[in-house]
């Protein structure tokens, strides 16, 4: 059904999850912006009953960059270092996924979804085996 990724193919499959995992991301909150109580809200200073200030929107924004930035670096890097990248970001993305817990339904059903394509990353990360993992030695060759 699928196609067998090899090692080097791997790091666009990841990039194509973090993409599709930051479209869910994006959409879960753009589909809110549509509705009366979310801009009233919004110009009090609230999102979903949460206070709003510069520093957790700096925040926000600075992980959106890093998981962008994962998204970019993943097929450009060599398979080990991607593998080591990933698997710090996926946790990290997945903690901060639920950071504000979500109140509608739709919520659930789009952040459901994007936590399944970050596990999916992480699991892919997990099991990647790439040469320097396969000869461990972590990339230092032998000198004998």
């Amino acid at each position: 059904m699928f196609k067998t990724q090899n090692s080097d193919t791997l790091g666009e499959t990841i990039s194509r999850l973090w993409t599709f995992a930051l479209f869910c991301m994006v959409f879960r909150d753009i589909h809110e912006m549509a509705t009366a109580s979310t801009i009233h809200g919004i110009l009090e200073g609230t999102y979903e009953g949460n206070p709003v200030n510069d520093a957790g929107l700096v925040f926000g924004g600075v992980a959106l960059i890093l998981m962008l930035l994962t998204a970019l670096l993943s097929p450009m890097l060599k398979p080990y270092a991607a593998k080591r990248l990933n698997l710090i970001m996926a946790p990290l993305a997945f903690a901060g996924m639920f950071y504000l817990f979500p109140n509608d339904p739709d919520d659930f059903l789009l952040g459901g979804v994007t936590a399944i394509a970050v596990l999916a990353i992480f699991t892919i990360s997990l099991v990647w085996r790439t040469e320097d993992a396969r000869d461990g030695l972590g990339g230092v060759q032998n000198a004998a």
